[in-house]
């Protein structure tokens, strides 16, 4: 159905939902050495996201701003946290089983569990050392688009 903001047939987008632009720009490259066809979309904060995944604003034309099949989603973000676009997303059957892979600077046990319990599918904390980033990168891509 054009315009249809939950298409039924899954592309190769994955939507990184990052406030940091350098960590952002890291995950980007890192995911297009994985695969260069992959479509890496990017956005600054939770309220951001959920209008990209609602299809909305600036996002409403699904053929240039496909839904995706995979989230990056950081923690740390002003307007809306990560934990924020999980609960949010866990809420309605358009995103309830959409993979979100936590990629975070945080450390704290209390975050990962809490990520956990509100429907993330993974959790990883951001390496320091870029290589190890982009590894990191590397294993969500493979394990969850392949």
């Amino acid at each position: 159905m054009p315009g249809d903001p939950y298409p039924s047939t899954p592309s190769r987008t994955i939507l990184v939902i990052e406030d940091n632009p350098d960590h952002a720009i890291l995950v980007r490259l890192a995911a297009e050495r994985v695969d260069p066809e992959l479509d890496v979309r990017l956005v600054a904060d939770g309220l951001e996201a959920v209008e990209y995944l609602e299809g909305r604003g600036p996002y409403l034309d699904r053929g240039v701003h496909p839904f995706p099949q995979l989230v990056i989603l950081d923690l740390i973000m002003p307007r809306m946290d990560g934990f924020g676009v999980l609960e949010w997303m866990r809420g309605r059957p358009e995103t309830r089983d959409l993979p979100v892979v936590v990629l975070t600077s945080s450390i704290s046990p209390r975050d990962e569990a809490r990520a956990l319990r509100l429907g993330a599918s993974g959790f990883r904390t951001k390496p320091a050392d870029l290589h190890l980033l982009g590894e990191q990168v590397r294993d969500i891509v493979t394990r969850w688009l392949d």
